[in-house]
C-alpha cells in the first residue's frame, strides 16, 4: 500500500448473508478496555449485543486466545452473523480464529490499526525482549505477523490505518477480494476512538450503501 493512500479499493465485496446480530470488539496488546467505549457505544445504536472480548493484555497464552475466540465462533446461532472489529494485535487473534473454523458466523472485519507488519516500538521491544513477551515475539516475526492475510471470500472487510503510527506499519493486500482500506489522520490509538473512524465503522457494517 502507498504511505499515501487515502481512498477506498473499488474491488466489490461479497453480500452478506444474514443480518448482523451480534458484534465482537477485540482488543490489542497492552491496551486499556476503556479505549474500545466508545466504538462500543456508537455501535450499540444499531445492535444491541455488543461485546469487549476479554483476554490478558500481555502474556498472553496465544494458542488458548485464539482457541477460545474460535469456540464462541462456532456457537450455535440463531440465523444472524457475527461482525468482529478489532485493534492492534487483535487482529491477529481474529484472523487466527476465523481460519481455524471450518465453517463461521464471521460475515464482516473490521480491523482498526492492525498487525502484519511490525512498527518501530514493537521492533525496538523484539530487540531488547527477544521473544520473553508472546505478542511482542509474534509482531517481530513478519511470517507470524502477517499470517492468515487473506480470509475468505464470505467475509466483508474493512482496513483503518493511521497516518502516525509507531506500532505497525501498512501493508499491500494484493488477493481478491480486497478489503476496503481507509488512512485516517491520527495516531494507533486514537483512530480506534475518533468519530470519523466511529462513523466510517458504523457505516460498513450497517448501512447499505456499498461504496462505504
Amino acid at each position: 500500500m502507498s504511505p499515501n493512500m487515502s481512498a477506498t479499493h473499488s474491488t466489490p465485496q461479497p453480500a452478506v448473508q444474514s443480518p448482523i446480530e451480534k458484534v465482537v470488539l477485540i482488543p490489542g496488546f497492552c491496551e486499556p478496555r476503556f479505549l474500545l467505549w466508545p466504538l462500543q457505544h456508537s455501535l450499540r445504536r444499531h445492535c444491541d449485543d455488543v461485546s469487549l472480548w476479554r483476554d490478558r493484555m500481555v502474556f498472553r497464552n496465544l494458542d488458548s486466545s485464539v482457541a477460545r475466540l474460535s469456540t464462541l465462533l462456532k456457537e450455535p446461532r440463531s440465523g444472524g452473523s457475527i461482525a468482529l472489529v478489532t485493534h492492534s494485535f487483535g487482529d491477529w487473534v481474529a484472523r487466527r480464529a476465523i481460519a481455524q473454523c471450518q465453517s463461521h458466523p464471521v460475515s464482516a472485519l473490521v480491523s482498526i490499526a492492525p498487525v502484519f507488519r511490525a512498527g518501530l516500538v514493537p521492533t525496538l521491544l523484539h530487540q531488547t525482549t527477544c521473544n520473553l513477551i508472546p505478542e511482542v515475539a509474534v509482531m517481530g516475526d513478519p511470517v507470524r505477523a502477517s499470517c492468515h492475510s487473506h480470509l475468505d471470500q464470505h467475509v466483508r472487510r474493512l482496513v483503518i490505518w493511521a497516518t502516525v503510527d509507531a506500532y505497525v506499519r501498512p501493508v499491500n493486500f494484493d488477493v481478491a477480494p480486497l478489503p476496503k482500506v481507509h488512512r485516517l489522520t491520527g495516531t494507533h490509538m486514537s483512530v480506534a476512538m475518533q468519530p470519523n473512524s466511529l462513523r466510517l465503522i458504523e457505516q460498513f457494517l450497517f448501512s447499505t450503501n456499498a461504496s462505504v
